[in-house]
């Protein structure tokens, strides 16, 4: 390519008017879609040139592929359980149902078109339920041994993640036991459709995914985009812009 990959970064993330205090100078108070700006620097650091995907229609979701090199679900509010057949739970937070339905065709039109994707935290989760699975919508029931929900920095890492030997993501990572932080109260429960499990906490919770027969599609559930100091973080990134960019080789000399 003679430029970088143009991978687009979704976002799930809304502000309401009354979540953030405004300057006298700022524009009157409304809704907004936020995202991380470490999401942003990864890319970037990774070699490539990321967009802020803004939500559109799902039967526009197609238009909008057609424009990217690859794609990064990122992290975010709870999925509603509805969208994987699932009531309510007690301890469920805010959701957003109609950002869902975009992150949800968005990945599914992805991974279909063998478009390189990328999941980090709520982009897992998302990825899973777009291949038809389901999910634990509060961790803390299952008593696990390891605590899932930190309150330390984000740029900290908390606890070990096992990755299955000779798994692609455990070659992308250069290793078989990563450390990661970890920010989530939910998990994957069953896995979709050729969801496979490559990475697990010691107390088993699901902490890392591929999509078999879908390309480059890994779903991490930690924030890797806070840890591209450390090289097997960056890696990750590194890898979805080298897959973006044979993407790009195979359909121009197909032309």
């Amino acid at each position: 390519m003679t430029s970088p990959p143009l991978i687009g970064v979704s976002t799930s993330e809304v502000r309401r008017p009354g979540d953030h205090s405004l300057v006298p100078q700022g524009e009157p108070p409304r809704s907004e879609l936020a995202l991380g700006e470490r999401y942003l620097e990864a890319m970037r650091m990774g070699g490539a040139l990321p967009v802020i995907l803004a939500p559109v229609r799902t039967s526009a979701v197609d238009a909008l592929l057609d424009r990217l090199d690859a794609l990064c679900l990122s992290g975010g509010p709870d999925l509603a359980p509805a969208h994987y057949g699932a009531a309510e739970h007690p301890e469920l937070g805010p959701t957003e149902p109609s950002l869902d339905r975009f992150e949800l065709a968005l990945a599914r039109r992805a991974m279909a078109r063998r478009i390189p994707v990328l999941a980090i935290c709520r982009g897992m989760q998302v990825m899973n339920v777009a291949r038809g699975g389901t999910l634990h919508q509060h961790l803390p029931d299952l008593e696990l041994e390891v605590e899932h929900r930190r309150a330390a920095p984000g740029e900290t890492a908390t606890h070990d993640v096992d990755l299955v030997p000779g798994s692609r993501l455990a070659q992308v990572m250069r290793g078989t036991r990563v450390l990661v932080n970890s920010f989530h109260h939910q998990g994957l429960a069953t896995l979709g459709r050729s969801v496979r499990a490559v990475g697990h906490a010691d107390d088993g919770t699901v902490e890392a995914v591929q999509v078999d027969g879908a390309g480059f599609a890994f779903g991490v559930q930690w924030h890797a985009e806070l840890l591209v100091e450390r090289p097997e973080q960056l890696a990750l990134f590194e890898a979805l812009v080298r897959a973006a960019e044979s993407r790009a080789r195979d359909a121009a000399e197909a032309a």
